[in-house]
């Protein structure tokens, strides 16, 4: 099914309830604009892109559209000739987009910023992790702060493979984010840490899956918004764990830092468990800036939004004390420290 055969997906459902898709479309909900792709460097160098190698097999309306209405494709190789590599994606024009994939057949890391003056952008990221591989990936949203972003990313995971997963989104105006992740091997493992800093009214939507197919799967997911000011932070979170996936161990946190009256911050996260000798959690919490640290702080000679400061910093930097990868780790979190500064 082509973009214009689907319906318009409306508000009833789960991945569009908050922000609706003519929210997040360039135009006109009922055309099919032409994307420019962007400029992607892979460790310096220029990527060429081709055209799209394999047809769209999950049939979702955001996906379908990045796919038409930008037919090229950067493809990636993880190997031990590029055991970490270093991706820009470099927008300039008024609709651009990107779609990406990683074949990742040996351990290694990927650091992927986000750059650029464009006021719309897409971006599509596949990735199959083959067999017995340790892979990290960390991602940056550094986009211009006007820029409305539609993000989908799909993950496949091996037999006896792990995705450790890191992302700080501080970038563009309304973020509309679909990452879905399919442990299809036996021994298979996600880490997934989100950071989220909403400020002036930035919107951000992050919709999570995380799919067990297979017995003895693991899957972590973390995800910390900090909302300022009109700032407004949606994650919700989808975890299935399928029939005959006994023995997976999954769960999935969502914490909220509320830094003004104004700010809001929603958290759903969805358990839908198939199998009995499972364990699955899941848990949400909001708050704002406790008192007594604000407190602490300003008797050590911080003022006191210099200690809200501080306090931000450290509730978005936990994010990242779970990451192994040292490279993915301090890419995080420099750019964390620069964005505070």
């Amino acid at each position: 099914m082509t973009y214009l055969e689907m319906p318009i997906p409306n508000r009833s459902e789960h991945l569009w309830r908050y922000t609706p898709w003519k929210k997040v479309h360039p135009t006109k909900i009922d055309k099919l604009p032409g994307i420019e792709p962007s400029s992607v460097l892979v460790n310096g160098q220029l990527s060429k892109a081709n055209n799209h190698s394999k047809a769209i097999t999950r049939n979702e309306i955001s996906r379908t559209f990045l796919a038409e209405s930008n037919s090229t494709v950067h493809e990636i190789i993880i190997d031990n000739d590029s055991i970490d590599t270093e991706v820009v994606i470099q927008t300039e024009r008024e609709l651009e987009s990107c779609n990406l994939h990683f074949d990742v057949q040996s351990s290694g890391s990927v650091c992927l910023r986000l750059l650029g003056k464009s006021n719309w952008f897409g971006l599509s990221i596949t990735g199959v992790l083959q067999h017995n591989v340790n892979f990290s990936f960390a991602i940056v949203n550094d986009l211009n702060e006007k820029c409305t972003v539609l993000r989908c990313e799909d993950w496949d995971i091996s037999r006896d493979s792990s995705l450790e997963y890191g992302e700080l989104s501080t970038g563009a105006n309304i973020i509309k984010s679909d990452i879905r992740t399919y442990l299809k091997g036996t021994n298979s493992s996600l880490t997934q840490n989100i950071a989220v800093h909403c400020d002036l009214g930035r919107v951000d939507d992050h919709h999570i899956e995380i799919h067990h197919l297979q017995p003895h799967t693991n899957s972590s997911l973390s995800v910390n918004s900090a909302c300022a000011n009109k700032g407004h932070a949606i994650g919700t979170g989808l975890l299935i764990i399928e029939e005959n996936c006994d023995g997976s161990d999954a769960g999935q946190v969502f914490k909220n830092l509320l830094l003004s009256e104004n700010a809001k911050a929603e958290a759903i996260p969805e358990l839908e468990v198939l199998s009995d000798d499972v364990s699955a959690a899941h848990g949400a919490a909001s708050s704002s800036v406790d008192p007594e640290q604000i407190h602490y702080l300003m008797a050590r000679g911080y003022s006191r939004e210099d200690a809200k400061t501080e306090i931000l910093e450290g509730f978005l930097i936990s994010s990242f004390a779970k990451l192994s990868n040292e490279k993915a780790r301090q890419f995080l979190m420099d750019e964390l420290t620069v964005e505070e500064d």
